[in-house]
Parts: structure tokens; sequence; C-alpha cells
């Protein structure tokens, strides 16, 4: 449950791969003041946990989460995978997932290189429309 809202439960919940906090993504019920600007949970999380880099896997999506900084960030192929070897973005399809012990090992890799701001700019050179992305709301 989201501590901050009236609502039952968190629309849309994140769980840091750094700590393993689990917070409100997108909502606004847990935005922040950074230097006199609002912020989402996410982003304010990662200035306090990890100096404002982090990785956090998106519950009900499916999806990873790179972020630096109040302005970047990119999608990253979560580690979970049904029996055909596909990922489900959105749990539309309903299958279960199981962990890629490969996948995982590379999102760790990732992290323990410090090589996420550099995953952050490969992405963002190859993948042009996530620019218009406002991350500082994550």
């Amino acid at each position: 449950r989201c501590p901050r809202s009236a609502d039952d439960e968190r629309k849309h919940p994140v769980l840091c791969l750094f700590c393993g906090a689990i917070l409100c993504s997108q909502n606004i019920c847990c935005q922040e003041i950074v230097n006199g600007e609002e912020v989402g949970a996410c982003i304010f999380h990662a200035l306090h946990c990890g100096a404002g880099v982090c990785i956090f896997l998106k519950i009900r999506e499916c999806r990873v989460v790179l972020v630096e900084g109040k302005a970047r960030g990119c999608a990253y192929p979560a580690p979970y995978l049904d029996e055909y070897g596909e990922t489900d973005p959105g749990l539309k399809r309903g299958n279960p997932l199981h962990l890629s012990r490969e996948r995982y090992r590379k999102l760790h890799l990732v992290w323990q290189q410090h090589c996420i701001v550099e995953e952050i700019a490969r992405s963002q050179e190859t993948n042009q429309m996530l620019f218009g992305f406002n991350w500082q709301l994550l």
C-alpha cells in the first residue's frame, strides 16, 4: 500500500534493485521537491540510494528501468522469460515467467561494472523516441 495515498494499493509499484525498497512510480502522491523541482518517487529514491543512478523493476509491467539523474533513463531487458524464451512486457499474455539466469547475469554485470550510465547513453543514441519521456516524474 502507498503510505501517502487513500487508495488501497500502489498503481505503479517499482522495486529498487539496489536496496529492495518498493516505491510508487508516476504517482502525484509520492512526488518530492528537489532543488525547487518536482520529481517522482523513483528519481528521489535514486538520488539518495545510488547518488542519482539506480535500477528499478516495474513490477506490474515486468520491465527494468535504468535511471541517471533527473532527466535520463532507459528501458532494459527484463530478466524474466516465459517457457518460449520471450519477455511479456506489460504482462499481457499471462504466461508464467521464470528468472533467466543469463539475463540476470547481464543485468548484474551492468550494475557491478558501473555501466548504468553507459547503457543509458547507448540506448539513447540508438532509440531517439525515448527523449520525449519525462524521466523526472518517474
